[in-house]
């Protein structure tokens, strides 16, 4: 996290580690001689604007390692679904599974790719 005001706060993205600091930014230069592991911080911007901190490495090599860096994935259970709509998909897959046979058997007709 990257947070600018009067004072700045940088937190390691990683959540095993535990490197944060917040200073007065005109005292910057002292901050990041007292501080090494400043020096090393890495920032990772992601296609949907998400900006994400890493102290070193590791820790980026972490967060890559944890997926965090990909785009959220929408859930793909239903949340409500009804008696017909269960239904409904199951008969979508069972359709789905017996084409897939009768392609891969060759007795599925002639394919067309338009």
């Amino acid at each position: 996290m990257l947070s600018d005001q009067p004072l700045r706060t940088i937190t390691c993205d990683n959540p095993d580690c535990n490197k944060s600091i917040t200073f007065d930014r005109r005292q910057e230069k002292e901050t990041f001689d007292d501080n090494p592991w400043m020096k090393s911080i890495r920032l990772v911007q992601t296609i949907d604007q998400r900006n994400l901190v890493y102290c070193s490495d590791v820790c980026e090599i972490t967060g890559a390692k944890s997926g965090v860096h990909n785009l959220p994935v929408p859930k793909k259970i239903i949340e409500a679904g009804s008696a017909a709509a269960v239904n409904a998909a199951a008969q979508a897959a069972e359709l789905a599974k017996a084409s897939d046979e009768a392609l891969k058997s060759g007795n599925g007709g002639p394919v067309i790719v338009p």
